[in-house]
C-alpha cells in the first residue's frame, strides 16, 4: 500500500508539473494577449499592464509582448520604466517597434542625450533593411495591429522613427537636422502629418520652401491618383498664409492688388531688395552720419550677427529632399510602393467610398480646415471675417489651439479685454500646462497696461514650450511698449531663431531699430522680411517710414501709394470699408505729398485719414499745415484750433498756430476788414517791416521733430496716447495666477 501511494504521488506531481499545477488543462496565451488589448481600448491601463507582465512571463519574454509591456508603461506615463524594460531585453538593436517606442519613451522622460546616444548606436536603416522580403511580427493584437500588421504600415513606423528624431534634435536646438528628419518622415510615409505641422507651425521652411516641399511629395507612390488629390490639397491649407505669388504669370484679380501697375511696382522694388541685400553701401553717405550714435557698433551687434546667420541658412531643402530620395533608392522603393497606391480600383465600388468632388466640399467643414482660412483672413488683416469663422469652429470644438491662437489675436485687435479676460480664464482652468493658456493671460494684461504681470506670464508660455513663436513676440512688445529696445530685440532675436519662415521677427526688429535710429539696420531687417512675404502691407509700410526717414521723399511716396493701393482692393475684394488702423498710412502718404509740393493730393489723404479717424489732433493739425502751406491761413488756423481743442498741450501745432496768425494779421486785406482802409494807412506808416522769409520756416518747423513709432509718423515728439490710457480702471478685472 506504501508503495502504490507514493506511486500515485509521484505520478501526481509530475502531471502537476506538466500541466502548470493547475491539475490539467491549458493556459491560452492568445486569449490574455487580446485582454490587454481590449483593456488597453477601454483606457484600463493599469489592469492591461498587469496582465502584460503575465503574458511576457508565459511566454518567455517574446519581443511582441515586452513591446506590449513596454507600451503599457508607456500609456501610464511611465517613461523611464518602459525604456528600461527594452533595454534590458536589449530589444532596440533587433525589434524596430521597440526601438521606435524607447526614442518616444526618451523623448517624454526628457533624457534627450540619451536618445541621441541611441540614434547613433542603431543603424535603422540597415535594420529596417529586412522589412524588404520579411513582414514585421506586429505581435501581441490580432489582425492589423496599432503600427505594423501589414505591409501598407512599414513606411508608418519608419516615418514615426524619423519624426522622433527630428523632434529630439529640435529640443536639442539642432533645428538643421530636426528638419532634416521631418522633411525624410514626409517622404517615408505623405500620411505623417505631424512631421508637416513640425515644419510649417514652428516656421522652419520659407514659402517658397513649402511649395516645393509640396511639389516633391510622393504621394504617387503612396496613394492613388484621387487620394494624391485630397491629401495635396489638405496640406495645402496648412502653408503660408500670408505669401502670395509675383512670379511672371501672376494674375493681378488673384491677388489683393487691384492693377497690373501696382503689381510692377512690386517686382521692381523687390528687384532692388535682391540688389540691396547683398550690397552694403545701399545707405545715403550724407544723411546716415546724423543719426548715428557713438556706441552704436556694440549694443546693435547681436542684429548684425542675425543678419550674418540669415545669409548662411542651416537647412537645404534641396539637400534634404536628395537624401530623402536617396534613402528610398537604396532601400528598391520597397517601402514606398503600399497596396494603397493601386487601391483605386478597388475601393470605386467599396459602399465607404465617396466621390472626391464631394469628398472636397465635406472636407470643407472640418475644423483644422476652418482654422486655417480663419487664419489666412487674419493676416488679410480681415478681422471681422476670421473672427466670425472662428466662432462657427469654437461652436464645434472648444479648445484647438490653432484656433485659440487666432481668436486671442482678433480680440487683441479689437481691443476686447474683456472677452480675452474670459478666454484666457477658462484656458488656464482647463490646460494649466499648456504655454497657450499662460500666453493669452499675458495679452489680456499687456492689452490693459501692466506690463510687469504680462511679462511674468509670457515668460510662463516660453518656459512651458520654448517654441512657441507668438509668446516670444508678445513678451518683446510688452518691452517694446515701455521704450525698452535692447530687451524688446533680444526677444525678437529669439523668435527669429525659432520662426525661421515667419516675417513677423524681423519686422519688428526693423521698428525697433528705427526707433533708436539706425536705419541702416531697419532698412536690412525690411528687405529681409519682404523677402519672405513680399506683399506683406505692414512690412512695406514700415520699409515707406524709413524711405522718409532718409529724405527720399518720392521713393517713400511710392511705397506708400502701393500700400494703399493693396489694403483699399482689399477692402473692395471683402466688401468692407478700409479698417481705421491705417489711418497713419494715409497721413503719412499725405505728409510725402507734402514734401514732393503735391499740397492738394497731401490734403485729400490728410482728409481721408480723417474720415477713418474722426477727432485726431494729429491729422488736424497735418491738414492745417498743408492749408497754411496753399496759402490759405483762415482754413489753417481754423484746423489748428479744432486740434488744440482736443490736445491743448501740443507745442508744434500752437507754434504754427501763432505764426499764421501773425501773417494773417500782416495781410492788408485782414486788416482793412477790421480796421477801415484810412485806420490802415496812418498805421502803416509806422509799421516795423516784415523779415523776409517769415513764413516758410513753418514748413521746417516739421522736419526734426519727425518721430517714427511702429505704424506711426508723427508730426511732433509727444506721446499719442494709447487705447489703454482710456480704460476705465474701475472695469478691468485682475487674475491673481500663481506661477
Amino acid at each position: 500500500m506504501t508503495g502504490d501511494s507514493e506511486m500515485r504521488n509521484n505520478t501526481s506531481s509530475a502531471s502537476d508539473a506538466t500541466n502548470g499545477g493547475s491539475g490539467g488543462g491549458t493556459i491560452d496565451v492568445e486569449h490574455y494577449r487580446k485582454l490587454v488589448k481590449q483593456f488597453c481600448d477601454m483606457r484600463r491601463y493599469q489592469t492591461a499592464l498587469f496582465w502584460a507582465e503575465k503574458v511576457c512571463c508565459l511566454s518567455q519574454n517574446d519581443p511582441k509582448d515586452v513591446y506590449c509591456q513596454a507600451q503599457c508603461m508607456f500609456l501610464l506615463k511611465e517613461y523611464h520604466r518602459a525604456a528600461h524594460t527594452i533595454r534590458y531585453h536589449k530589444l532596440e538593436k533587433t525589434h524596430i517597434p521597440c526601438y521606435n517606442l524607447l526614442l518616444e519613451c526618451l523623448y517624454e522622460a526628457k533624457e534627450y542625450n540619451e536618445a541621441i546616444v541611441v540614434i547613433n548606436t542603431v543603424d535603422i536603416e540597415y535594420l529596417a533593411s529586412s522589412l524588404i522580403n520579411q513582414p514585421l511580427d506586429g505581435g501581441g493584437m490580432d489582425g492589423p495591429s496599432l503600427l505594423f500588421g501589414e505591409e501598407g504600415c512599414k513606411n508608418e513606423i519608419l516615418a514615426s522613427i524619423s519624426f522622433l528624431k527630428g523632434k529630439i534634435y529640435e529640443a536639442m536646438d539642432n533645428r538643421g537636422l530636426a528638419m532634416d528628419y521631418y522633411v525624410q518622415a514626409l517622404h517615408k510615409s505623405v500620411y505623417c502629418y505631424e512631421a508637416l505641422e513640425a515644419l510649417v507651425q514652428h516656421e522652419m521652411l520659407m514659402a517658397w520652401e513649402e511649395k516645393e516641399l509640396m511639389q516633391h511629395l510622393p504621394l504617387e507612390h503612396q496613394s492613388s491618383e484621387s487620394d494624391a488629390k485630397f491629401i495635396k490639397k489638405l496640406y495645402e491649407t496648412k502653408l503660408k498664409k500670408y505669401y502670395e505669388s509675383i512670379g511672371p504669370n501672376t494674375n493681378a484679380e488673384e491677388t489683393p492688388i487691384g492693377n497690373m501697375s501696382t503689381l510692377k511696382s512690386i517686382k521692381e522694388l523687390n528687384d532692388k531688395i535682391q540688389m540691396t541685400r547683398n550690397s552694403d553701401a545701399s545707405i545715403h553717405k550724407n544723411v546716415l552720419p546724423k543719426f548715428m550714435t557713438p556706441t552704436q557698433n556694440q549694443i546693435l551687434s547681436p542684429a548684425n550677427k542675425v543678419l550674418e546667420d540669415l545669409k548662411i541658412p542651416p537647412f537645404s531643402l534641396q539637400v534634404s529632399l536628395t537624401r530623402a530620395s536617396s534613402l528610398i533608392n537604396d532601400s528598391q522603393r520597397s517601402h514606398m510602393e503600399t497596396p494603397n497606391r493601386n487601391r483605386s480600383k478597388d475601393s470605386a465600388d467599396s459602399p465607404t467610398s465617396i466621390l472626391l468632388s464631394t469628398s472636397m466640399q465635406r472636407i470643407q467643414k472640418s475644423t483644422d480646415v476652418m482654422a486655417a482660412e480663419a487664419e489666412k483672413h487674419f493676416y488679410d488683416c480681415d478681422y471681422k471675417k476670421s473672427f466670425k469663422l472662428l466662432n462657427e469652429l469654437l461652436k464645434i470644438d472648444p479648445y484647438h489651439d490653432g484656433a485659440r491662437t487666432v481668436q486671442i489675436g482678433c480680440l487683441a485687435e479689437f481691443g476686447d479685454y474683456n472677452k480675452l479676460f474670459y478666454v484666457a480664464h477658462k484656458l488656464v482652468d482647463r490646460y494649466p500646462d499648456k504655454a497657450i493658456s499662460w500666453y493669452a493671460v499675458g495679452c489680456y494684461y499687456d492689452m490693459i497696461g501692466k506690463s510687469d504681470p504680462a511679462r511674468r506670464y509670457l515668460s510662463k508660455a516660453t518656459s512651458l514650450d520654448r517654441l512657441y513663436g507668438p509668446a516670444w513676440l508678445a513678451y518683446g512688445h510688452s518691452f517694446a511698449k515701455e521704450n525698452e529696445h535692447d530687451q524688446a530685440m533680444a526677444a525678437y532675436f529669439k523668435a527669429t531663431q525659432l520662426m525661421r519662415g515667419c516675417h513677423l521677427p524681423l519686422l519688428y526688429i526693423g521698428v525697433e531699430c528705427g526707433l533708436v535710429k539706425n536705419l541702416e539696420l531697419a532698412e536690412k531687417f525690411f528687405y529681409q522680411a519682404m523677402s519672405i512675404a513680399p506683399l506683406d502691407v505692414f512690412v512695406l509700410h514700415e520699409l515707406g517710414v524709413i524711405k522718409y526717414e532718409y529724405e527720399f521723399y518720392e521713393s517713400a511716396e511710392e511705397v506708400f501709394r502701393t500700400t494703399a493701393d493693396i489694403v483699399t482692393n482689399r477692402a473692395k475684394q471683402n466688401k468692407e470699408e478700409v479698417s481705421a488702423r491705417w489711418e497713419p498710412l494715409f497721413n503719412n502718404l499725405g505728409h510725402c505729398c507734402r514734401k514732393n509740393k503735391k499740397y492738394k493730393e497731401a490734403l485729400e489723404y490728410h482728409q481721408y485719414a480723417l474720415l477713418l479717424n474722426p477727432n485726431t489732433p494729429q491729422t488736424l493739425t497735418d491738414i492745417g499745415f498743408v492749408y497754411a502751406l496753399m496759402g490759405n491761413l483762415e482754413e489753417a488756423i481754423t484746423y489748428f484750433h479744432k486740434s488744440l481743442a482736443l490736445n491743448r498741450d501740443c507745442i508744434v501745432t500752437s507754434t504754427i498756430l501763432k505764426t499764421c496768425i501773425e501773417d494773417l494779421m500782416d495781410d492788408e486785406s485782414i486788416i482793412d476788414e477790421i480796421y477801415g482802409k484810412q485806420a490802415w494807412d496812418s498805421y502803416s506808416a509806422h509799421k516795423i517791416p516784415k523779415a523776409p522769409n517769415q513764413f516758410p520756416t513753418i514748413e521746417e518747423e516739421d522736419s526734426p521733430s519727425v518721430k517714427f513709432t511702429g505704424m506711426k509718423l508723427k508730426f511732433d515728439d509727444e506721446d499719442i496716447s494709447t487705447n489703454s490710457d482710456n480704460i476705465d480702471p474701475n472695469v478691468i478685472m485682475d487674475m491673481s495666477m500663481d506661477i
